[in-house]
């Protein structure tokens, strides 16, 4: 009497039906633990994280151990994003960056124990990247932004919120490279000045939404410059720009989205007749 055996997990075909249909639907730490199983088990998430587009690790911690296993599998990354992973370090990122040059989209905001170092492949090997988001990044030179803007050519997506180390002279150089800016982000920037906005209404001609939240030096000189040039522009803001008043930003309010509500009107005198 022939006994057939029952199908089993590891009888499915791996990339077919594992890889494509049943990994994708766990989470990276249940694929880490399933990894642990068996030596089949590791070779299945390995070929599935060799697979992986999109890597996304925000406000996680992890053992250089487990980024190791990352910078080792993943070679077709077009997204990466690390924000808030507070223990990630040069020596940890910089090998999976190398490995992974077809980038289009990089999230390191709030990663505090990088250097400029790990932008390097970034700047050198990464031709492909649109956005690129470093908020509270203390430590992006001018150096790195110079540099970016010197190899660098497609970007259109940019948040350099809260990046106080970097110079006013290397933030228009970035500006003047950078041409097909979409979205670009200066918040809490106070080297911010007119003389940047008077270049992002001649160089960002598709600019379309503008984050100038805080950065305190500009004034109506610029705003105005804005509101003459940037045609395509849809959303500013504009919060805590005290020098900015509604002489300058009513002359965007029919076309763009503005954060700051316009001034009530003053209530006439009331004279009474005695």
């Amino acid at each position: 009497m022939n006994m057939k055996r029952n199908t089993q997990l590891f009888d499915l075909y791996w990339e077919d039906i594992l890889v494509s249909k049943v990994l994708p639907h766990l989470t990276l730490r249940d694929c880490f633990n399933f990894r642990c199983a068996s030596k089949t088990c590791l070779q299945i998430i390995n070929i599935y994280f060799t697979k992986l587009k999109s890597l996304k690790l925000m406000n996680k911690g992890f053992s250089p151990h487990t980024f190791n296993v990352f910078s080792l599998t993943c070679t077709r990354l077009n997204v990466l994003n690390l924000s808030k992973c507070l223990t990630v370090t040069d020596s940890d990122l910089i090998p999976l960056l190398l490995r992974n040059p077809d980038l289009v989209n990089l999230n390191l905001s709030q990663c505090k124990n990088l250097t400029a170092k790990c932008l390097q492949p970034v700047i050198l090997y990464c031709n492909n990247l649109i956005t690129l988001k470093l908020t509270r990044c203390s430590w992006l030179t001018t150096g790195a932004i110079e540099a970016l803007a010197l190899h660098q050519s497609k970007l259109e997506d940019v948040d350099l919120s809260y990046c106080l180390c970097i110079s006013e002279s290397s933030i228009l150089v970035f500006i003047k490279k950078f041409k097909h800016l979409k979205t670009l982000s200066f918040e809490g920037n106070k080297q911010i000045t007119d003389r940047c906005l008077y270049a992002i209404s001649k160089y960002s001609t598709s600019l379309r939404l503008l984050n100038l939240g805080g950065c305190s030096e500009i004034t109506d000189k610029g705003i105005r410059a804005l509101a003459s040039h940037s045609k395509k522009l849809e959303g500013l803001l504009v919060r805590g720009c005290t020098k900015v008043t509604e002489n300058s930003l009513k002359l965007l309010r029919s076309k763009v989205q503005l954060d700051r509500r316009p001034l009530d009107p003053l209530p006439l005198p009331l004279y009474v007749q005695i």
